[in-house]
């Protein structure tokens, strides 16, 4: 676990799912969304940034803000697509069942008050990022902005303004199922509320997106933004 830098930079893009879908299909198995907006700017710690952008980590961060030189030859910094599917494991949890969203630009915003109801149970999330097929080094961070919260003899939520770099448990997960939440008592807010931040290393590109969990339905568990 690292503490989250009180250095900020804007560097990843960030897309109001709710002012910008459009929906593709709807069918038994669930919904498809696609959103092609350009977001704007987010912040993200430096120090985060920095292990995402694997020249910047050992080498030192570019004023130029177009990549860092590494033997010679810049990195370049591209964002990406990046799907996120949400799926029912108890019946009733997701609305229609599931639903797929595709960010064409960099990653996005999902509010998850969008999709799921208030059944109690159990669903999934998966991500799919493609250009962690030929990448050379992967990376996946979390940024939390839940706070803390006791529940029976469990804590959910990673407090406010902490990251953490879960590549492999995150790769596991993939591989399998996905993340499975639970919605009693809104565990899977304090759980997945944050950024979801993806870094992949190809040549001398480095290929970045994002995807953030709000709930606006359960805004008292999230961090109060500085």
């Amino acid at each position: 676990m690292k503490p989250f830098s009180g250095v900020l930079i804007l560097i990843l893009g960030l897309s109001v799912l709710s002012c910008s879908k459009h929906e593709v299909s709807e069918s038994t198995s669930g919904r498809v969304l696609r959103v092609e907006d350009f977001p704007p700017d987010i912040r993200i710690p430096t120090k985060a940034y920095s292990v995402l952008d694997y020249s910047a980590a050992e080498h030192g961060d570019d004023s130029s803000g177009h990549g860092s030189a590494v033997g010679g030859a810049a990195k370049a910094l591209v964002f990406s697509k990046v799907s996120v599917t949400i799926k029912e494991k108890n019946p009733g949890v997701v609305k229609d069942g599931s639903v797929t969203i595709h960010f064409e630009r960099g990653g996005g915003q999902i509010d998850l008050a969008d999709f799921i109801t208030e059944a109690k149970g159990s669903f999934y999330v998966e991500f799919d990022f493609p250009e962690f097929e030929n990448g050379t080094q992967k990376k996946v961070l979390f940024v939390s902005k839940t706070r803390k919260r006791r529940l029976g003899e469990q804590v959910f939520g990673a407090g406010c303004n902490q990251y953490f770099d879960i590549t492999d448990s995150f790769l596991k997960a993939m591989s399998s199922t996905g993340i499975k939440v639970n919605t009693v008592r809104e565990r899977y807010t304090s759980v997945l509320g944050g950024n979801f931040l993806f870094s992949s290393l190809q040549d001398h590109t480095v290929y970045l997106a994002q995807v953030s969990f709000i709930d606006s339905k359960h805004t008292h568990l999230f961090c109060k933004e500085p």
